[in-house]
């Protein structure tokens, strides 16, 4: 009975499975068409191209924030104030804690020979300037108070040819853990011809 069953088995299997030489169904490898050269060429000039327009762009900028590194600067930092800053209605009602810091980047040599008061910034002044900010009229934005304290603090000390302002705001309605959200501006000096990198204010 088993050698019948077996038999039967056997006769319907494919021809190359009696033959006792093992084999597999063949694979068709179908080779891709590369595209034409010429797009080739186009792709590599337009990338070349943008990325040339990229750093050519961004070129001034990056000058100026060199610069800016290793250079005098007054230091105020972790400015507390209690504002009216949102666009909820909440925010405008209640307020809530705000967090500044800010850098000042202005010649300090004069200042450090001479040991006097009037060749330099004193740091109340940009202190007094952040508190009339922050505590002053409400804005919808961080981005528009951080840019009121640069444009004032600019405006009032010519000696000051670039300004930083970090705005943070501690308490956020935000379903998750963290320190703060905020905003962080760069603003320059225009110089003698009218133009400077970095959104310069007037």
């Amino acid at each position: 009975m088993l050698t019948t069953l077996w038999g039967r088995q056997i006769a319907h299997l494919p021809k190359w499975a009696n033959s006792g030489v093992a084999a597999a169904p063949s694979i068709l490898a179908v080779r891709q068409k590369p595209p034409p050269q010429s797009s080739l060429v186009h792709s590599a000039s337009f990338s070349f191209k943008h990325s040339q327009l990229a750093r050519a762009a961004a070129g001034p900028l990056i000058m100026a924030e060199r610069e800016l590194i290793g250079n005098d600067k007054l230091v105020l930092r972790g400015l507390h104030f209690h504002g009216f800053h949102g666009v909820k209605q909440e925010e405008k009602t209640l307020g809530q804690k705000f967090v500044v810091d800010v850098d000042a980047w202005m010649d300090l040599s004069t200042a450090g020979e001479t040991d006097s008061i009037s060749d330099t910034v004193s740091y109340t002044d940009i202190y007094r300037i952040v508190k009339d900010v922050v505590e002053g009229p409400s804005q919808n934005l961080l981005e528009s108070v951080a840019h009121r304290i640069a444009s004032a603090t600019l405006l009032e000390f010519q000696q000051i040819s670039a300004v930083r302002v970090e705005v943070k705001k501690p308490h956020v309605a935000v379903q998750g853990i963290l320190d703060y959200l905020g905003v962080e501006i760069v603003r320059y000096r225009k110089d003698k011809a009218g133009s400077s990198p970095g959104a310069p204010l007037h």
